[in-house]
């Protein structure tokens, strides 16, 4: 298999898309519905990459980002930040001051080209698909 990333969304048709996406790219996906099952999966798994939707239940897409930029063994891992809102990176560059600027931001509907540039960017896998 292929790099592994970790897509972390609270909407089921995301989630399936995303996985279907980068699994016939040839990557390992691994998929969480929530903040907080996010976290245990990224610490379990240890992903290349991760996808993370900003507006989740439990646990925000913001709170989850801090936490994992402010973990040891995580915040290395480039993540991609997921969001339907528009204006996002005004929006939210204050939630950000604390740690580092998340690698990318990609407005729903994502564009399948674009989510594959940056998969294979960001684990380095050059032909990725």
């Amino acid at each position: 298999m292929g790099a592994s990333i970790l897509i972390i969304d609270d909407e089921q048709d995301v989630r399936i898309y995303l996985r279907t996406l980068f699994t016939r790219a040839g990557y390992e996906v691994v998929t969480a519905a929530d903040g907080e099952e996010g976290l245990e999966l990224a610490r379990k798994s240890r992903p290349q990459l991760i996808f993370l939707d900003i507006m989740m239940p439990k646990r925000t897409g913001i709170m989850l980002y801090r936490r994992i930029k402010k973990d040891p063994g995580l915040g290395q891992v480039p993540v991609v930040i997921l969001t339907g809102l528009s204006q996002y990176r005004a929006f939210f560059a204050q939630d950000f001051e604390e740690v580092p600027q998340p690698e990318a931001f990609v407005e729903k509907p994502p564009d399948r080209e674009e989510l594959l540039r940056l998969a294979a960017e960001l684990t380095g896998t050059a032909t990725a698909g």
